[in-house]
């Protein structure tokens, strides 16, 4: 039988936890209503293909996007989804 303190303890993380879908929830419900916020708008234009990984891979246009270079990836890493960090812009490659 669990006790008071890890009972308190689990109701915490299932809270932070609710609160993080209500947040993706809100998200998407502003995604599908075409009302996303300012800080959630894409830089610039989505390339087509860049749309179409999106699409095929469900993955927000943040996983597409070079913060370092502030421009679009056009190749992605070889695990990708699973791992990002060998996607790459045209300046990464330089």
């Amino acid at each position: 039988m669990p006790t008071k303190a890890e009972l308190q303890a689990r109701v915490e993380i299932l809270e932070k936890e609710n609160a993080s879908l209500k947040g993706m929830l809100a998200r998407a419900e502003r995604e599908l209503s075409g009302k996303l916020l300012p800080e959630e708008l894409p830089p610039a234009d989505i390339p087509d293909r860049v749309s179409w990984w999106m699409k095929y891979f469900r993955a927000p246009w943040e996983a597409f996007w070079c913060y370092d270079h502030r421009g679009w990836c056009d190749e992605l890493d070889s695990s990708f989804p699973y791992f990002a960090e060998g996607n790459s812009c045209p300046e990464c490659r330089r």
